[in-house]
């Protein structure tokens, strides 16, 4: 179980839920302190590898919030950042040095 808690920064809640679904529905055992694959999990697997392997879910924190949307520069475009909205406190330490 540490494995997959490192491996994919899973949370021992996650894990222990994963867990006890499939091993509810006899897709996999445990076995002292090992997790195996039963046949009917291989199976499992198998008939569903598309959905696990190759779909790309889509990513909550990639959707940008409607009213931060705004029209892109073109790539020869002069980019003009608002002046107000910089941290001056930026440009006092790169003139001390800083």
């Amino acid at each position: 179980m540490y494995f997959f808690h490192e491996k994919y920064m899973l949370s021992p809640a996650q894990l222990g839920r994963t867990i006890r679904k499939f091993t509810n529905i006899e897709c996999v055992i445990i076995d002292d302190n090992n997790i195996e694959l039963t046949d009917k999990g291989r199976k499992w697997i198998i008939a569903n590898r598309k959905e696990l392997f190759l779909k790309t879910k889509e990513k909550y924190w990639k959707n940008i919030p409607i009213e931060m949307l705004q029209a892109a520069i073109k790539t020869n475009d002069t980019y003009k950042p608002n002046v107000k909205k910089l941290d001056s406190e930026l440009f006092k330490n790169l003139e001390d040095g800083e």
